[in-house]
């Protein structure tokens, strides 16, 4: 935003391919590293709290309604990640997963 408060150490990004598993396997309800302080908590709630330090830049690009529009999606407890283990768990194939989900994107 306005300020760097923090400098990245070439082992923080040892933490990047387990919070990147946790983000394509659980989605928001995945777990979230903090390289800096180790701590950990979701993904949904990390954006949450993300999305109020963003809100005064989003008003002045006027990008409320975009920002809005996250945080109605991190606060939903729809999950597209249970979605598609749902998917699978009920018969579907992956390819009948990748087309469903073609469709969503092409509408």
């Amino acid at each position: 935003m306005t300020e760097r408060p923090f400098k990245h150490q070439p082992d923080d990004y040892l933490l990047y391919p387990f919070n990147r598993y946790q983000a394509c396997r659980y989605g928001l309800d995945g777990t979230l590293t903090d390289v800096r302080s180790g701590e950990q908590r979701s993904i949904r709630q990390e954006i949450l709290q993300f999305a109020d330090r963003l809100a005064p830049f989003a008003h002045q690009l006027k990008a409320t309604a975009a920002l809005e529009a996250v945080v109605r999606q991190a606060k939903s407890p729809h999950s597209e990640a249970q979605q598609m283990r749902d998917f699978i768990a009920n018969g579907g194939s992956l390819s009948g997963l990748v087309q469903k989900h073609c469709e969503i994107w092409a509408a």
